[in-house]
């Protein structure tokens, strides 16, 4: 059975939440945003699942673009390949 890496992915948004705030608060981030600094901390924390719109309002609050927060060190293509029950040297081949 294929394994989802859906948790993973999500702790690789958090902790890449928490590289692009830096030293900054989470109550000065909520400042420049519509959202509460406890849900920035708990996005941040891997503490609760959150809504495409919590993540553009946190961007907003970084004053980053949305698209940083997804820049995270994951093999997407190898997960899928492995989802689909390619391997990843067949999947390459066939694109030739």
């Amino acid at each position: 059975m294929n394994e989802y890496k859906t948790e993973k992915i999500k702790a690789l948004i958090a902790q890449r939440i928490k590289e692009l705030k830096g030293e900054t608060s989470y109550t000065d981030i909520a400042k420049k945003c519509n959202i509460y600094p406890g849900k920035i901390s708990n996005v941040a924390n891997n503490k609760i699942d959150c809504q495409l719109s919590s993540l553009i309002e946190i961007a907003t609050g970084l004053r980053v673009h949305p698209r940083q927060i997804f820049e995270i060190m994951f093999d997407f293509e190898d997960y899928y390949a492995n989802l689909d029950g390619i391997s990843k040297n067949k999947k390459t081949s066939k694109r030739k």
